[in-house]
């Protein structure tokens, strides 16, 4: 039994793994943790046999000793009683949250890739000191919220400086979404210099690039796509401003340094799943910019064919993995 744990309505990744499943003839399911604690029961009994737990929702009643591997990819946040006052609220949040980091820290299945991995190696501060550990050239950087050393360090670019967040891209403003890009500073930007005693913030030198690079790792197989984001001007600096599928992509072979740090660096994180973002620069270097150890990788399969569905459900399946 394989366990998905998403937002099977708004993740695009779980209906092609689920359709790979079950061409195979293996079973699964998917639980969405916005479910708990109002539309799904979790039952956690201590007998002289030891502990059991079982967790049902919509008609399922599944026993964890019968999970072979967990599927951990976007679950949503608890959805909980509106009656509830802001005290309640956050007491009753960390309650579920406790519930399911036990029982995620006690299930013996396979992962991909277990939860707390995927927070240690969501730390982009972590992501970077590791990569260049591993060999990998990194882009000088600095996190800071005091503006001199902000000031300083932009004047020292000569290539100019960006700005990106350092985890949620997305932000909300009045109930509406918006999406926070990677930019270049503008002389607009400096001239707001000051507002970086707000908050932390993440200046890092801009590198020309001939190619984005995004490298799928699935255990121990490396899948690497280009994709040609300096032929449009909105995706110069960041490909996720374009239109993805009106971006040339193709599948590469990367040098075998390369996907070899892309391995280690991966299991360094204890991940099982890792997206990888290079730069490939106008001399053929790779520069490392973030790993995502949940990212997307659906659109990569659908542009190129790469069989990155296939990899993901060898790994979940338990068919041994191969250099790739």
């Amino acid at each position: 039994m394989i366990l998905i744990v998403s937002n099977a309505e708004a993740d695009g990744h779980v209906r092609p793994v689920g359709d790979e499943l079950s061409r195979r003839g293996v079973e699964f399911a998917v639980y969405d943790l916005a479910s708990y604690p109002q539309s799904s029961v979790v039952t956690v009994e201590q007998s002289v046999r030891g502990m059991r737990w079982r967790l049902s929702w919509a008609g399922a009643n599944l026993a964890f000793e019968d999970i072979d591997a967990i599927w951990y990819r976007r679950p949503r946040d608890f959805e909980l009683s509106p009656q509830l006052r802001t005290g309640e609220r956050s007491w009753l949040q960390t309650e579920c949250s406790h519930v399911f980091r036990a029982l995620w820290e006690c299930s013996p299945a396979l992962w991909v890739s277990e939860p707390s991995a995927i927070r240690r190696a969501s730390l982009k501060l972590l992501q970077l000191d590791l990569a260049r550990a591993l060999g990998f050239t990194v882009p000088n950087f600095v996190l800071t919220n005091e503006v001199e050393v902000a000031r300083n360090f932009i004047a020292s670019c000569r290539e100019g400086a960006i700005v990106k967040v350092l985890s949620n891209p997305a932000i909300l403003d009045d109930e509406r979404e918006g999406a926070i890009y990677t930019h270049l500073l503008s002389a607009r930007d400096l001239e707001m210099i000051d507002a970086v005693r707000f908050e932390p913030t993440f200046l890092q030198e801009f590198v020309r690039k001939r190619l984005d690079v995004r490298v799928t790792v699935v255990a121990d197989r490396v899948f690497a796509v280009g994709i040609e984001s300096t032929c449009l001007n909105e995706a110069q600096i960041d490909f996720r401003r374009a239109e993805i599928y009106d971006l040339p992509h193709r599948v590469m072979d990367l040098p075998e340094r390369v996907s070899e740090a892309c391995r280690d660096l991966v299991r360094r994180l204890g991940l099982a799943f890792g997206a990888i973002d290079l730069l490939q620069t106008t001399s053929e270097e790779y520069v490392f910019l973030e790993i995502n150890p949940n990212g997307q990788w659906h659109w990569l399969e659908q542009i190129t064919g790469v069989p990155l569905t296939a990899a993901l459900c060898d790994l979940l399946t338990g068919i041994p993995s191969r250099h790739a």
